[in-house]
């Protein structure tokens, strides 16, 4: 039986009777679009890393419930009717929507495993009106509401995997040589892909208690403490409030000109904290041991270091036995830095979340990471 694993709520602008969904890596193609109902996709129905939606009411905005589904799930009854179908081929694993030439919101829905087909079905459901600014007797629609259903179909990346080289690079079209997926093809199995599985409630952010009670200073001490300008002060008490517990469990620090962002900057910096966190515990459902590392030090195979995706990664260690529950997948000592007392090793891992210059990581499961040595095999 089918099981929902996650769901996401966002609203887009509706242009010209249209919206997209686009893929978290960037990649894409605009293929000629062909209708499957409401959905605009590729020749037999085939989005890859993009699909356009035509509204049905042609309202300002729509206001989309993206559902992640371990397997293909039921239809969800009333009061939605169903608006089309397509097979989506998704390079990074998540997705999130946009308006055209309007920037995303930020909100984004983790698909499962990069380099995968998924099924998609398209849901309208009730429409809102409101009397229309040139003639009150006349109603014109404001929001109408959708529901996009994704389930897994088939691992793509062999293809993928086998047509990249160092030399050449990789092209994501070969995703579509495994198409029409077969009972073969789509013998996907959950429980080996931790972005297939349901996550853990989500706890509410610990806040950090002070090691000691605050001293008290003498009067000389205090007066000769620089002041703060009321616009720096002003700044950071702007960022405390938009911010707030986010930077308790951000990783790295705070971008060097946060002061001068306006609010609006702000704001979108804080939905991606909040994005990229959730789904770092999604892609983390057995609270496996993580460690941070720069995103210099994980060669990842096809995409840059990003959520979900897996690589080999390099750190120093103060003993061969450092980093022993993260780094444990292919674990190999390469070198001992004696004079320092270091020791340099390397494992495969999957990244959670990159934010501020930092990757949190965990280790690869057997599906993840034979990704890596697949690559690394081919290559020598």
């Amino acid at each position: 039986m089918a099981g929902l694993l996650r769901g996401v709520e966002d609203e887009v602008p509706i242009s010209y009777g249209l919206f997209d969904l686009r893929d978290g890596s960037g990649l894409g193609t605009e293929a000629e679009e062909e209708e499957a109902g409401s959905l605009l996709a590729g020749p037999g129905a085939i989005a890859l890393g993009q699909l356009r939606i035509k509204s049905q009411a042609r309202a300002r905005t729509a206001r989309v419930r993206m559902e992640a589904w371990d397997a293909e799930p039921p239809a969800p009854g009333e009061p939605w009717a169903e608006a089309g179908q397509v097979i989506y081929l998704s390079p990074g694993g998540t997705v999130l929507l946009c308006g055209l030439s309007y920037s995303p919101s930020g909100q984004a829905l983790l698909l499962g495993p990069p380099f995968f087909a998924y099924g998609v079905r398209a849901y309208t459901g009730p429409i809102r009106t409101q009397p229309a600014d040139y003639d009150e007797n006349v109603s014109e629609a404001v929001e109408e509401a959708w529901l996009l259903r994704f389930w897994p179909l088939a691992d793509t990346a062999g293809p993928v995997l086998r047509a990249e080289t160092e030399r050449t690079g990789w092209d994501p079209e070969r995703m579509r040589d495994v198409l029409p997926p077969t009972p073969d093809t789509m013998m996907v199995r959950p429980d080996l892909w931790p972005a297939l599985l349901p996550s853990a409630g989500s706890e509410p952010p610990l806040r950090l208690a002070p090691s000691a009670p605050p001293e008290r200073v003498s009067h000389d001490e205090f007066t000769s403490y620089p002041v703060i300008p009321q616009e720096t002060a002003d700044a950071w008490r702007r960022i405390e409030e938009t911010l707030g517990d986010l930077r308790m469990d951000m990783l790295g620090n705070l971008p060097s000109k946060i002061k001068a962002w306006p609010q609006s900057e702000l704001d979108r910096y804080a939905v991606q904290l909040r994005v990229s966190m959730r789904i770092g515990k999604e892609l983390n459902p057995h609270d496996a041991p993580t460690c941070r590392l720069d995103p210099a030090s994980v060669r990842t195979v096809l995409l840059r270091p990003a959520p979900g995706v897996s690589g080999r990664a390099w750190t120093y260690g103060e003993d061969e036995n450092d980093h022993a529950e993260v780094f444990s997948v292919d674990r190999q000592v390469i070198a001992r830095d004696r004079i320092r007392r270091l020791t340099l090793l390397t494992g495969i891992v999957t990244i959670l979340r990159h934010e501020n210059e930092l990757v949190e990581v965990r280790a690869a499961t057997e599906m993840e990471a034979a990704r890596v040595l697949m690559v690394e095999g081919m290559r020598g």
